[in-house]
């Protein structure tokens, strides 16, 4: 039985909530980040925050600290919740406690956006990727779009003529119809729960602020496929885009790890049932859902404090985060999206 859980990244909104969900449960949660100012730092759903170094340099270091955290507290499993999956992933046998996460290959193989779309389009079905290339490969005459192989929150996507540097690129034709997501927990190939849903309030193409479920029935099927062909257990989601003129839905990309889909679960679906392996779930449970603060500055209209994801959360500590991300992403000349995963992306290094 979970007694005791360690999530890191928890400068993200999504591993506050989680931090909740579990704590409400019974769970002891603790926390940790490279972030001085995270907001799980100000959240009483931890019963203890840590700064550790930066992952995405101090690898090493950053792992023996994690595993000073899940001794010193007791750690029953780490839950890695942004994209420092991957770095623990290639670590995972150096921490003394169970990780929740799926096997380092198939991590890489969803990241990748290329190898994740061309394999899901030759997979064909009902949902399938748009065709897609290397960018030196991209054909003529077609209708393209173009992102990093390595990207995030599809801030770096552009149309038009075909960036400078082709090597870290890719193109894929471009679909239609309005954007969603879907967002799965899974244990070893079945799915748990599930959400799908839109964004309404976002930061251009980036992260989303505030969330409005969905449903298809094509999109289900697909993400059980994935999660069984893949043998996934943890958190997984993917970005769609459909129904076009005739009816297709194309999945876009694979994130690998936890996202803005858990604001969207039903509170009411347990969590400590899926960390101790006991088959539950009512996957189309879902609620409306919201980052209150942004979507108030967005699109005040929309803004409600009762769909509010960080409530416990003081105001004053969400202000501490974005101002710390802010000054990362003056200092290093970026987005603030990019700054929220500076210290911690994985780009195949």
């Amino acid at each position: 039985m979970i007694r005791s859980v360690l999530l890191t990244g928890t400068r993200a909104p999504v591993t506050l909530d989680l931090a909740r969900r579990l704590a409400c449960e019974g769970i002891r949660v603790i926390g940790a980040d490279c972030c001085r100012y995270p907001v799980g730092r100000f959240s009483p759903a931890f019963a203890a925050h840590y700064r550790v170094p930066p992952v995405r340099w101090q690898g090493d270091e950053w792992v023996e600290q994690l595993d000073i955290i899940v001794s010193r507290e007791q750690i029953d499993v780490v839950w890695p919740t942004c994209e420092e999956v991957f770095h623990l992933s290639a670590r995972r046998e150096r921490l003394s406690s169970p990780v929740l996460l799926p096997s380092d290959d198939v991590l890489l193989r969803l990241h990748h956006k290329l190898r994740f779309a061309q394999w899901t389009h030759e997979m064909g079905g009902d949902v399938t990727a748009p065709p897609s290339w290397e960018a030196r490969e991209a054909p003529a005459g077609e209708p393209l779009i173009w992102k990093p192989k390595y990207s995030r929150f599809g801030t770096r996507v552009r149309t038009g003529p075909p960036p400078g540097d082709l090597e870290p690129w890719m193109a894929q034709r471009l679909s239609e119809g309005p954007e969603f997501c879907g967002w799965a927990l899974c244990r070893d190939g079945e799915i748990y729960a599930a959400t799908q849903y839109r964004c309404l309030v976002r930061a251009k193409r980036g992260a989303g602020y505030c969330f409005e479920p969905v449903w298809s029935g094509e999109v289900e099927t697909f993400m059980r496929r994935i999660v069984r062909l893949t043998n996934y257990t943890g958190s997984i989601s993917f970005d769609f885009m459909g129904p076009d003129r005739d009816g297709r839905i194309f999945v876009l990309e694979c994130n690998p790890r936890m996202t803005s889909g858990l604001h969207v679960l039903n509170p009411a679906i347990s969590l400590k049932r899926f960390l101790d392996d006991e088959r539950e779930g009512a996957p189309t449970n879902q609620r409306n859902a919201q980052i209150y603060l942004l979507t108030l500055l967005r699109a005040p209209r929309l803004a409600d404090p009762r769909l509010d994801v960080m409530a416990g959360c003081s105001l004053l500590g969400q202000i501490a985060a974005l101002t710390e991300l802010g000054a990362i992403a003056c200092r290093h000349g970026i987005s603030l999206n990019e700054a929220a995963t500076w210290d911690l992306e994985y780009n195949g290094e």
